[in-house]
């Protein structure tokens, strides 16, 4: 039999999160009224240990009175809900109380300050995992990060970087500056730029081609070593903590 909150628990737990969905990557605003008034919600209290014994993260060690709480609940809106229950390996027991836990943490604070201000802080807390996992899958795209140096060329790096930075420039605008993820892109974008400080203002990649006794290619090679090497490191970080594994590192 399946241990379900009561309506008076499913309140407790929307009025914990604010009615706003507790998942840092989502965070969406779940609390609407119909046009003939009527309250409604896109969100639902999710059990983070299932209610019934078959169910994502079960637990038959638990009591029934605690699976029937609030404190066995979550603030997910019904988008968020499908995907940790359709994936209980992957969102575990352990991320979903994180997720509440730090999230409700997040509403106390913003309690009693102007919309502007609760906004901004609530934007702050987001992990921009879906701005992270699109980024890192589009430099997997990008084969100067992988490809050996007999099949490349210094055009096609100008290009990739070009168009790695212009990347970097558009997810820069969309996520909060206060936040790790804004930290990575500026390194990465330091990365890149000492790589072409290095190779220095007089080679031109668009005309440089493979030639070991030429010492402008020999000092691109080297640099191109390091600009790999600094980019991996970056993006193991940021691929980690957002789920993405990453394939040719």
């Amino acid at each position: 039999m399946r241990k379900n909150f009561s309506k008076k628990v499913r309140t407790e737990i929307a009025l914990r999160s604010m009615y706003v969905c507790a998942n840092p990557s989502c965070l969406c605003l779940t609390g609407y009224s119909t046009t003939e008034g009527k309250a409604r919600s896109i969100a639902e209290g999710a059990h983070i240990n299932a209610a019934s014994d078959d169910g994502p993260r079960s637990d038959l060690k638990l009591t029934d009175g605690y699976l029937k709480s609030a404190d066995n609940g979550i603030w997910l809106c019904k988008i968020c809900h499908d995907k940790v229950d359709d994936d209980e390996s992957y969102y575990s027991v352990a991320d979903l109380k994180s997720w509440k836990t730090q999230h409700e943490l997040v509403i106390r604070n913003i309690v009693g300050k102007d919309l502007e201000s609760a906004l901004l802080d609530l934007r702050a807390s987001k992990r921009h995992h879906e701005e992270t996992r699109d980024l890192v899958s589009f430099l997997e795209s990008k084969r100067v990060l992988y490809e050996g140096l007999d099949f490349e060329f210094p055009p096609r790096v100008l290009d990739s970087l070009n168009l790695i930075r212009e990347r970097i420039s558009m997810t820069r605008a969309k996520i909060n500056p206060n936040t790790e993820l804004f930290v990575a892109l500026n390194k990465l974008q330091e990365v890149i730029d000492t790589f072409l400080r290095n190779i220095g203002i007089d080679t031109d990649l668009k005309s440089l081609r493979c030639d070991s006794r030429d010492p402008k290619w020999c000092n691109f090679a080297e640099e191109l070593k390091k600009l790999r090497s600094g980019i991996v490191i970056i993006l193991k970080i940021i691929a980690g903590d957002a789920g993405y594994k990453l394939t040719w590192c």
